[in-house]
């Protein structure tokens, strides 16, 4: 197992695309896919979509949901 920074956009845009602070809870298993940062070994990338694994809860894939 490894702990990654994922960025993501910032609390306004997010809202405007749905996401809340409640979207997501501790513990909440996601699968993200982004690109990595210039240095690998610093385990940080740039979110491109998620998707909960329990419900099928995604952002990324819809018109309008990117990060800028």
């Amino acid at each position: 197992m490894q702990r990654w920074t994922v960025e993501w956009g910032g609390a306004g845009v997010l809202e405007g695309q749905g996401i809340t602070r409640d979207s997501l809870k501790s513990g909440d298993t996601v699968v993200i896919t982004g690109s990595p940062g210039r240095d690998v070994t610093e385990h940080r990338m740039r979110m491109s979509s998620l998707r909960r694994t329990s419900d099928g809860f995604g952002w990324g894939t819809k018109p309008g949901e990117k990060f800028d």
